[in-house]
């Protein structure tokens, strides 16, 4: 006997219609959406130009600090230090001339006539995704709903409110924490020049680096949707904590394998993404032992040696009903 769904049965056809129908309403909704963004991707630009912004200009002209304390301590008692007279003599007129300086030089440039262009179509086309993501989850959620039971649908929904909650802490992350320090990290091969050496410059392309960090974005929020499949995996019985925990060792090396495909070539980017994944890993293993546990109390395995095996499999006859798009034998 059907419970919990639309008894109304369509044929195929009349699927692939409504999923046309409400394609067709998502991708209005992005069109719509992306015209304010258009007009404003340059602020939105400029916005995700900040990190490298505030690696160039104000990491360049910082306050005192360790650096500066290390070396009056060998003044002080070695008589040498590692900073020149001009910086250890800088007062905070100086800083602030330093900062009024840097952000003068400070540009981003483009070498293409359409590249500047073509980039903001793309800056206002990944803005308009994020805000029609709610709608977009809607439809998608329209779509398959009528074909679940109530438990398949306490399966699914965790999907459609954590999956963009978990993307946005990854892209966060990315914004806030990890680029800035993969930036300061690969503009510190510039050089000044010198007796036997070149002057080595940073110049930045525009589409350059808006690829990267949106690269880097989708990675991140990608990664940390990690908890939310083991989740799944753990509800329809295709994980265990056990069988994570055993896994544990391979899965630190295919992280560490993921992050130096997906991350720029340097140690502190692999390891940037590396731990939070195998933090997440672990937080893993703890959502798959509770998935197990209240399994368990659901089925009543441990009550009843010789009958927790058939109550178990009738709980799972009965979570696979008929449906729609799952008939029964």
């Amino acid at each position: 006997m059907i419970r919990d769904i639309d008894n109304t049965k369509q044929p195929l056809l009349e699927h692939l219609v409504e999923l046309r129908q409400r394609l067709v309403r998502s991708a209005i909704v992005i069109v719509i959406a992306f015209l304010p963004c258009f007009y404003f991707a340059q602020d939105i630009y400029n916005f995700l130009a900040m990190p490298l912004y505030d690696v160039v200009v104000k990491s360049s002209c910082q306050e005192p600090g360790v650096v500066e304390w290390v070396d009056s301590l060998l003044v002080e008692h070695f008589n040498f230090g590692i900073l020149d007279e001009a910086e250890r003599n800088a007062t905070p007129q100086d800083l602030a001339n330093c900062e009024e300086i840097q952000e003068q030089s400070f540009r981003i440039i483009f070498t293409g006539p359409a590249e500047a262009f073509l980039t903001l179509v793309k800056v206002g086309f990944f803005a308009s995704l994020c805000i029609s993501l709610p709608m977009i989850v809607m439809q998608l959620w329209g779509f398959v709903a009528p074909g679940l039971y109530l438990k398949e649908k306490k399966v699914v929904l965790p999907f459609m409110f954590f999956f963009p909650l978990l993307f946005l802490m990854g892209a966060a992350m990315v914004y806030y924490a990890f680029f800035p320090v993969a930036l300061e990290f690969l503009l510190s091969f510039q050089q000044d020049a010198g007796p036997d050496q070149l002057q080595i410059d940073a110049e930045f392309r525009i589409s350059e680096y808006f690829n990267l960090l949106l690269k880097l974005i989708f990675a991140f929020g990608v990664s940390f949707q990690l908890p939310l499949i083991i989740y799944f995996l753990a509800r329809v019985g295709a994980a265990s904590s056990k069988g994570l925990r055993e896994k544990r060792k391979y899965a630190i090396v295919g992280v560490f394998v993921l992050a130096a495909v997906i991350t720029p070539p340097d140690p502190f980017s692999q390891l940037g993404l590396a731990l939070p994944l195998i933090l997440l890993y672990e937080i893993s293993i703890w959502v798959a032992g509770i998935v197990e546990r209240r399994r368990g109390e659901a089925t009543g395995e441990g009550d009843d040696p010789d009958g927790g095996d058939d109550e178990a499999a009738d709980a799972e006859d009965d979570f696979i009903e008929e449906t729609d798009f799952n008939p029964t034998r």
